[in-house]
């Protein structure tokens, strides 16, 4: 009898095991906002400031807006693992483009949301006061790369954003143009998501973000 009794529990402990495994490894996410109310703080959010739920003229969807000197954070403890693809959209409406001074996104080496990141860890930062100017690297590892993209042509529409990590390399991509595949990322650094509001928006300007998606 007590044999068996140890084969169940050696059966159960395994089961869980297994089960906490498969979801560790369930990376996938979406948010679009829609749950949420105009004006609401969305709880996949974490930030530093303010997070508001908006819907920016001439949009259907609901967007996520970026302040001035506020970063954001996904609401996920968890570190992303080596290998994933991060999508999300951004739209930036403004009169003129260099109404909005640059912005960075990327990954860093803990979820923190104490103080504004620029450029942080395995960073990518769209210089818009400058229309085409797109900077990707990493201080830690002593790399940056200056590339071009018309930021100016995707004023008042969306921009969608692309990046697929594979162990220390990442790929970037804009509307589908790859700017960048390179190793970015130390061995063994934890991944957590963040994106930072520009410095100063000039003359109603304002940026926003949804559609974030997450895939093995």
């Amino acid at each position: 009898m007590r044999k068996y009794f140890l084969i169940t529990v050696l059966l159960i402990v395994f089961s869980s095991l297994s089960v906490f495994q498969a979801a560790a490894q369930n990376i996938d996410f979406n948010e679009d906002f829609s749950r949420y109310e105009i004006g609401a703080t969305p709880r996949s959010i974490k930030t530093n400031g303010a997070a508001t739920i908006a819907r920016p003229a001439s949009q259907q969807a609901k967007w996520l807006l970026l302040q001035d000197n506020i970063s954001y954070k996904l609401n996920r403890p968890a570190s992303l693992p080596k290998s994933f693809t991060f999508e999300f959209d951004i739209l930036a409406q403004a009169e003129q483009i260099k109404d909005i001074s640059p912005i960075s996104f990327g990954f860093v080496k803990d979820n923190a949301v104490r103080d504004y990141i620029s450029n942080g860890g395995a960073f990518v930062q769209l210089h818009y006061y400058d229309a085409d100017a797109v900077n990707i690297g990493n201080y830690d590892l002593s790399k940056e790369a200056n590339t071009r993209f018309d930021l100016s042509a995707t004023a008042n529409r969306t921009l969608h954003v692309k990046l697929v990590i594979s162990g220390n390399q990442m790929t970037v991509y804009l509307d589908n143009t790859k700017l960048a595949d390179t190793i970015l990322f130390q061995p063994k650094a934890a991944r957590y998501f963040y994106i930072s509001g520009p410095n100063k928006s000039e003359n109603g300007a304002k940026l926003f973000i949804s559609n974030i998606s997450i895939h093995s």
